[in-house]
């Protein structure tokens, strides 16, 4: 090769590659994009209504240009990546690239058309994706999840003890939430969020005039202190993540 050539070339690309990967990560061009990502929940949101024929039309323009929108974006993403073999290693990418393409397909009077519109609503979750903010939450979700499983183990066991002796004392005086196991863990998962749960204790309480102690203790072990346990478990690994991330900037 002519050195006088290839260089010119090769700092042609460069520059070429500085400039996507500056542009897609311009704040002014993030802020476009997450316009264009609420457009799309309003568009999708807006086929829930009746509409006229025309109103539907435009609509239909509107979303044949977010998907174009989303392709070039993530072109500008592609091209502004370094090192093109790294950009499916990140999994937004992945994401962000299943979600455009599934929008890529075409909607027609067809009997898929329901499902293809189904799965475009999922557009809206690349807001997860552009924001740095709920990456970094649904990051801390994921990695949290072994240590919440043990949580919501430990929540199966309390709430199945409960249920057990419920549906043994209970089941005769309100067989419609505490005839089964079953049916009483059900039961108490209804307590345990504090929906209207006063109205499955009141018909037991006349009966057993101590049923408050179930219900206050289950009510105050599963639904406060379990739900706390698990709210820790998540801020521990989001301030272990953040610190990581700290050390690694560093």
């Amino acid at each position: 090769p002519v050195p006088g050539r290839s260089v010119p070339r090769f700092n042609k690309c460069k520059t070429m590659i500085d400039f996507f990967n500056s542009l897609r990560n311009n704040r002014w061009f993030q802020t476009v994009v997450i316009g264009v990502i609420l457009l799309s929940a309003v568009a999708s949101g807006g086929r829930t209504y009746p509409l006229s024929e025309a109103a539907l039309s435009l609509i239909d323009r509107i979303d044949y240009a977010i998907t174009l929108f989303f392709v070039v974006e993530l072109l500008v993403r592609f091209i502004g990546e370094p090192r093109k073999r790294d950009f499916l290693k990140n999994g937004w990418n992945v994401f962000d690239s299943t979600i455009v393409l599934i929008s890529l397909i075409p909607i027609d009077r067809s009997e898929s058309a329901f499902l293809l519109r189904l799965l475009r609503i999922f557009r809206v979750l690349r807001l997860i994706s552009v924001l740095p903010e709920l990456r970094f939450i649904i990051d801390s979700m994921l990695k949290a999840i072994p240590r919440i499983f043990y949580v919501c183990l430990l929540l199966f066991i309390i709430v199945y003890i409960y249920g057990t002796f419920g549906s043994m004392v209970f089941a005769d005086t309100d067989p419609a939430r505490w005839s089964d196991v079953g049916i009483a863990m059900l039961t108490l998962v209804q307590v345990m969020t504090l929906s209207s749960w006063e109205t499955v204790m009141l018909p037991i309480q006349r009966v057993f005039p101590f049923a408050w102690v179930y219900f206050l203790s289950f009510i105050f072990i599963a639904g406060v202190a379990v739900f706390n346990l698990i709210i820790a478990v998540l801020v521990d690994v989001m301030n272990a993540t953040r610190d990581q991330e700290n050390t690694d900037t560093d």
